[in-house]
């Protein structure tokens, strides 16, 4: 299994989760729109990862997983003080671009021979 595809998947479940919770506190209905779109969009990531797990892994690939660690941190820090929907969508729309570019590196490396 990929080390750092596996990494980026736990960062991913958490993010989800930490939206999930942020429902209770939502503001109103826009922001609570705003999250569940954005606990759709990293539910997608979330089943792509996983359909990666197996691939090779490259210098390239720990790099960009590193940022999505780091972008993970900034997100938990955005979300905590997030009150709007524009805000909300904001911070995991940063989350997620670093995220897709991991997802695509992932995606052009041939399959770990087990």
């Amino acid at each position: 299994m990929n080390q750092q595809l596996d990494k980026m998947h736990e960062l991913l479940v958490s993010q989800h989760e930490a939206l999930y919770e942020k429902l209770d506190t939502a503001a109103d209905d826009e922001t609570m729109q705003a999250i569940l779109t954005e606990m759709k969009e990293i539910r997608h990531r979330i089943d792509v990862v996983q359909n990666l797990l197996f691939r090779e892994t490259t210098q390239a690939l720990s790099t960009a997983v590193k940022k999505v660690s780091q972008a993970d941190s900034d997100l938990t820090d955005a979300l905590s003080c997030a009150e709007s929907a524009a805000a909300i969508v904001k911070g995991v729309g940063s989350f997620l671009k670093l995220v897709d570019q991991a997802i695509d590196l992932a995606k052009t490396l041939a399959p770990m021979a087990l």
